[in-house]
């Protein structure tokens, strides 16, 4: 008997460092090829890993969004992996120096770059829309949400039951969609490209 209450007695003493150590245990599961970090809900949750910031470069520069065509994803992929851009915001911040780390980008081709990114700062909202790369949201969706809401600045203050009245989003998309406008990061790029000159409010 009084081994049994011995054993009790350590058993409930080690639980709480049981706890400490589940905490910090790293989760595991497949990962990332890219980054490494664990895989959740079939998507990279690491906001900075260079796949996911390459995809939204690209989509950024695609002839559906801002169309800068002398910037496509080689060019993409360097910026991301040498941690030079988390966001398209910060594209436009780049210094010479920044570009000179950027293998096979000639001049010439650098300065076609930069014509078509001070090009950009003027496009349609529904353009502009589609290149932050919300979840779910297509280039037609994108056009969608701007005859629906109005403007970029409208969405960022409307409510997931209000986006859910729009054909062709369900309440899981929805929750996306809003939660997007929410994150720091997200939140960090719409304030720079606002610095920058693009407007939100039409």
């Amino acid at each position: 008997m009084g081994s049994t209450n011995t054993n009790m007695t350590e058993r409930r003493m080690l639980l709480p460092f049981q706890a400490v150590a589940n905490f910090f245990k790293k989760p595991s599961g497949p990962k990332c090829p890219e980054c490494v970090s664990v895989i959740i809900d079939d998507a990279c949750p690491n906001l900075d890993c260079p796949l996911k910031v390459t995809e939204w470069i690209t989509r950024w520069c695609s002839p559906e969004a801002l169309n800068i065509p002398g910037l496509g994803q080689p060019e993409a992929e360097q910026l991301a992996k040498l941690g030079l851009v988390l966001h398209p915001g910060e594209l436009y911040g780049l210094s010479p120096g920044d570009w000179a780390r950027i293998e096979g980008v000639s001049a010439d081709q650098l300065d076609e770059i930069q014509r078509q990114m001070e090009g950009s700062k003027s496009p349609k909202p529904s353009a502009l829309l589609h290149g932050l790369r919300l979840p779910g949201v297509s280039a037609n969706m994108a056009k969608r949400l701007i005859e629906e809401i109005g403007s970029i600045d409208s969405l960022q203050e409307t409510k997931p039951n209000r986006f859910q009245e729009i054909d062709g989003i369900d309440e899981a998309m929805a929750f996306e969609v809003y939660r997007w406008f929410r994150d720091s990061v997200n939140k960090q790029a719409l304030k720079m490209l606002d610095q920058i000159g693009f407007n939100f409010t039409d």
